[in-house]
């Protein structure tokens, strides 16, 4: 049998953390990627030359009886509660990070990279404040891997982030590959669109507090909207684009933050007294 009829292996996937986002991911990824046995069973067919089918094959979560948002898949998917399971389970190809914060995730991050696995995580917090050390540990993982690659000269350890900042557009891999010959003299835009929607709602004359329920009963802000009202949120998506355009390390702390928790519509009003808006 030549190389190009040999059966294609899925991609393995391990995911830490199940609520609102990794329920997305679960259902993007299981359903409509098909990875989930149900949706797959025509897998066998697949050859090499295709992009191998990606299956979620262990959540952990802190909790394993608490009632879930999305439908799992039992055939496929296991539940465990020791993300240790997953770091040690030499059949995950890829860690999806989507349990948020900058300690758990931080180490859960950090473990599976220096055990050889790749890392795709939207965490832009955790990012923003070790993107030069996870870069080191990526380095430092596929110096010592032994992991045959498909792709000449491909590193084994990948560490993904694209969702971090305007994934919609998207704007990293540009920054990655496709302006690296140019002089970035200039990064501006909207970074952040639960404000973004908030403020253009209050232009038309609603109330903050209006529409920042609204902004939370349609899911676009958090229950606790802090990090996007306050500004903490495109904080560090600046200092994760300055180090991507600029090449220059910005401790997040030392950007300039302030939120919209003190606009109201008068603000808009006399805004436009000015000609401004």
């Amino acid at each position: 049998m030549s190389p190009s009829t040999h059966l294609a292996r899925p991609l393995r996937i391990g995911m830490i953390g199940a609520g609102t986002v990794g329920g997305g991911v679960y259902e993007l990824i299981m359903n409509r990627l098909g990875g989930s046995k149900s949706s797959s069973s025509s897998d066998s067919s697949k050859k090499t030359s295709t992009p191998p089918t990606p299956i979620i094959t262990k959540i952990c979560v802190r909790d394993a009886t608490k009632p879930r948002d999305f439908t799992i898949d039992a055939a496929s998917t296991t539940i465990v509660t020791d993300v240790q399971s997953i770091l040690d389970d030499d059949d995950i190809d890829l860690v999806v990070e989507v349990a948020g914060g900058v300690t758990f995730a931080k180490d859960a991050v950090y473990a599976s990279l220096k055990k050889g696995k790749s890392v795709v995580t939207a965490n832009k917090a955790l990012i923003a404040e070790n993107l030069d050390e996870i870069a080191s540990i990526v380095e430092d993982a596929n110096n010592n891997s032994t992991t045959t690659t498909t792709t000449e000269n491909a590193p084994s350890v990948k560490f993904g982030y694209e969702a971090s900042v305007c994934g919609g557009i998207p704007i990293i891999h540009a920054l990655q590959s496709t302006y690296s010959g140019d002089i970035i003299n200039e990064i501006t835009g909207i970074c952040n669109g639960t404000t973004n929607y908030m403020l253009g709602k209050m232009e038309a004359g609603a109330d903050y507090d209006e529409v920042l329920k609204e902004a939370q009963d349609l899911g676009f802000a958090e229950a606790d909207p802090t990090a996007d009202v306050e500004g903490h949120d495109v904080r560090a998506k600046i200092a994760i684009l300055a180090k991507l355009a600029f090449g220059t390390t910005v401790p997040v702390e030392s950007i300039p933050c302030v939120g919209i928790t003190n606009v109201s519509v008068i603000d808009f009003d006399y805004a436009r007294s000015m000609g401004c808006t």
